[in-house]
């Protein structure tokens, strides 16, 4: 007795404990917003990007600062020993310390324009720079949004899959009461929990590629562990396709698109840098002209005197001397070296107008493959429409057929799977024309949302 009343007295001690531990709390699912600011926020080609903008902003500090004049100093020191020419013009013994000071400065008057012509070509690669920053969170979001739509439609295949299962769980119940009263062969009840079995297994599957696309989105947005992620379903309305506009035009997007998307003003900014490089080289064709100055002493001392002569400040400032210059540098022949090099900008010019005109192709591309696909969609979603409605009406009749009798199990998972096949058709076409018609509305200036 003593016994059993400790045991209790036991588990109820553990069951306390237990009562008063938190509860775990569960992560809150992810929405697309938030999918996409970690993402910004962690990818690495958007940090690398943003070290690249900076890199630019140093490079264009650097000439702009070429302006400014240099200003260096120098100080020398030599001691010497044995015969050396002294005060009288003769040579004698003597070892002799000396040492020198020196400051000079020189300052660019005219160089062609090439500082200009730097300095503006600074300031267009650091635009391009902080548009290629821009183009790479675009892709970021538009990548996040496709795995994030990629997510939700598995779910909704893992939703068709366990609606397919309830049936067979429906049907398999049904067969064990009717073999129960001997109004049905046993070998049905065996054909109908195969068919449970087939769809316990599909659900599976769908339930592990559900895992997989949540694990890629994870993965994507560089989250530091998947466990316990999940993504938050948008309200039916902003996925159904009958409550979405009609289709932009894709000429009127493609005109928006060029004057605003990032991708293109980066390339044409590249354009723009490398046409002023061309100034820049031709530059060296013209004289340079450089003002210099400068300040110089020094001072001497003999051993054989034991002391600095006239005294070490006295030869400090009587030694001392300035100068003021201006240089001017007349290019003549360099060995066709500023040719050459005006040549190569001006290739790179023609370079960078290919790749602009590519990008522009590319980008209509997009576009129109973006309309194209979003209308072949739609089409297809309100023949999977059609399809699925049909599907169900023959599912309905066959399993009132295989109810009764008059139906072998072969024709009723035929028709189930016909339906379930139309399901999936129609849940594709609907996240396919989503993401197109998204892509469209981004092009045109639409921010990405669901």
């Amino acid at each position: 007795m003593k016994f059993a009343i400790l045991i209790s007295a036991a588990l109820l001690g553990c069951m306390t404990a237990r009562a008063q531990q938190p509860a775990q709390t569960v992560p809150s699912p992810w929405t697309l917003d938030e999918c996409i600011e970690y993402a910004r926020t962690h990818n690495i080609d958007l940090q690398q990007q943003a070290l690249q903008v900076e890199q630019s902003a140093i490079e264009l500090n650097t000439v702009r600062n070429s302006r400014l004049p240099d200003l260096g100093a120098n100080l020398g020191g030599n001691l010497s020993f044995g015969r050396s020419l002294v005060a009288d013009n003769t040579y004698a013994d003597n070892n002799q310390l000396s040492g020198s000071l020196g400051v000079s400065a020189s300052l660019p008057l005219f160089r062609g324009g090439s500082i200009n012509h730097q300095i503006a070509a600074s300031k267009l690669g650091l635009q391009a720079a902080a548009q290629e920053l821009e183009r790479v969170r675009e892709d970021v979001a538009v990548n996040v949004m496709s795995l994030y739509l990629e997510v939700l439609f598995q779910k909704e295949l893992v939703a068709v899959a366990e609606e397919q299962l309830a049936l067979s769980t429906q049907q398999v119940e049904r067969s064990r009461e009717q073999v129960a009263r001997g109004k049905e062969a046993e070998s049905r009840l065996y054909e109908n929990l195969a068919l449970q079995a087939r769809d316990e297994l599909s659900l599976t599957q769908s339930r592990n590629d559900l895992a997989l696309a949540l694990l890629t989105l994870s993965q994507a947005i560089n989250r530091p562990d998947a466990e316990g992620f999940d993504i938050e379903e948008p309200p039916y309305d902003s996925l159904a396709v009958a409550a979405m506009g009609p289709l932009r035009n894709p000429n009127d997007v493609m005109l928006y698109a060029l004057d605003n998307r990032p991708r293109i003003l980066a390339e044409r900014l590249r354009l723009d840098q490398a046409r002023r490089s061309v100034r820049t080289a031709r530059a060296a064709y013209y004289p340079q002209i450089v003002l210099s100055g400068g300040y110089g002493t020094n001072v001497y001392h003999s051993y054989a005197s034991g002391a600095f002569n006239n005294g070490f400040w006295n030869q400090f400032r009587h030694n001392s001397s300035e100068y003021v210059g201006l240089s001017l540098n007349i290019p003549i022949f360099n060995r066709l070296a500023t040719r050459n090099s005006v040549r190569t900008a001006k290739l790179n010019v023609a370079s960078r107008e290919l790749a602009l005109t590519a990008a522009e192709q590319a980008l209509r591309k997009e576009i129109e493959t973006a309309y194209r696909t979003a209308d072949a969609a739609r089409l297809k979603y309100r023949s999977a429409e059609k399809a699925l409605e049909s599907a169900r009406i023959a599912f309905l009749y066959e399993s009132d057929k295989f109810a009764a009798g008059r139906s072998t199990t072969f024709d009723y998972n035929d028709a189930k799977t016909r339906m379930q096949r139309a399901e999936s058709d129609l849940i594709q076409a609907k996240y396919e024309f989503i993401f197109r018609t998204k892509i469209l509305d981004f092009y045109a200036g639409e921010p990405l949302s669901l």
